[in-house]
């Protein structure tokens, strides 16, 4: 009985911790460059039992998360420095932290005319420097290169990963690299587009779903926890006799 109790206690733990995910996703349904995140879920079987007539116990969790890097729609805004990967890759970003990967291509100008995010941070080009735009007409190829009145002057840094799941939400649509032996290579295959952003890729209708469906195993898990507590003071006043 003691280990149904259990198992049910962590099956309400794990549920909690779903419920947490998918609330943090829902958060940043509207988040541009947001990637979902789904839990990854780890069950342990005690096979020892206490007597002949007792089940071993299972017990769920949590551990860890991944990050769902499917393509999310873009939104077009016809804004200059508004940039979306079409395909492969990252912009790479320099934080207080070291260089960091984002899907989030919403861009502007600081007060010295470097391209940065709307954090303030720069965004690193493909010799690895800040990016300096200083001229009227800006336009950027599907390639990266970006021109400035015309004339050549930088590239962005479109960089990707042989293993995505590496990268570890950092928060601000940020991700960094978990893992050195996953060493950054150039993106191919990809296509900047100027004027557009990419939006975040949460199902709201499915997280939706899945919110309920969370909700009804966590009620069900209080009512089987009920049984057995009922259960066992009935069989503790037995006892008494």
């Amino acid at each position: 009985m003691l280990n149904g109790i259990f198992s049910t206690q962590s099956g309400k733990s794990a549920n909690e911790r779903e419920l947490d995910i998918i609330a943090n996703n829902l958060a940043n349904a509207l988040t541009a460059g947001f990637k979902a995140i789904a839990p990854v879920f780890n069950s342990t079987v005690i096979e020892e039992a206490s007597g002949p007539d007792q089940v071993p116990a299972t017990y769920v969790n949590i551990p860890d998360c991944y990050t769902q890097f499917s393509d999310a729609p873009f939104a077009q805004t016809g804004n200059t420095l508004d940039l979306a990967i079409d395909g492969a890759g990252f912009f790479a970003v320099s934080t207080p932290g070291g260089t960091m990967y984002t899907r989030n291509g919403q861009f502007g100008l600081s007060v010295d005319k470097k391209l940065v995010t709307q954090s303030g941070d720069p965004v690193t080009s493909q010799n690895g420097g800040d990016i300096t735009l200083d001229g009227k007409n800006i336009t950027i190829g599907k390639d990266g290169s970006i021109y400035v009145d015309k004339l050549l002057v930088d590239k962005l840094k479109i960089a990707d990963f042989q293993n995505k799941q590496d990268l570890k939400n950092a928060g601000g649509s940020l991700f960094v690299n978990t893992n050195e032996k996953n060493e950054e290579v150039p993106a191919e295959g990809f296509s900047v587009q100027q004027g557009a952003y990419e939006t975040s890729n949460v199902d709201i209708m499915h997280e939706m779903v899945r919110m309920i469906s969370v909700m009804r195993a966590y009620e069900s898990y209080t009512k089987v926890d009920q049984s057995a507590y009922d259960m066992l003071s009935k069989l503790i006043e037995l006892g008494k006799f």
